[in-house]
């Protein structure tokens, strides 16, 4: 993780599969993919496995998919950051990503987005 990350592991809980440290590598790398637009290079298959299971974001039947239905075009941006934004964030961390979800959704406030 780079001396620039927004997120540390102390910041989260471990669940039974995920060490904190995968929970902050998650949530930087979505970070980093939300301020460069979304680009297809920033959208690792790891990332779109954990991305889908997050904000109460689907498969889209697959990584095609799912990167089709939200990142060609501004409406599915919108869409994405809207779903990203707005969703509850329900679970116990040492089960689910929810205290990622919150804490992203905190960074997109404070960030203006």
């Amino acid at each position: 993780m780079s001396s620039r990350a927004i997120f540390r592991a102390e910041q989260f809980t471990p669940t039974q599969f995920s060490s904190a440290a995968d929970k902050a590598r998650f949530a930087n790398h979505l970070v980093r993919f939300i301020k460069a637009d979304f680009p297809k290079s920033l959208f690792p298959k790891w990332f779109y496995t954990r991305l889908s299971m997050t904000f109460g974001h689907i498969a889209n039947f697959n990584e095609y998919g799912f990167f089709t239905t939200f990142f060609v075009d501004d409406k599915g941006k919108r869409r994405f950051m809207d779903m990203t934004k707005h969703h509850s964030c329900f679970g116990d961390p040492t089960h689910t990503f929810c205290d990622v979800e919150k804490a992203v959704q905190k960074w997109l406030r404070e960030n203006g987005y």
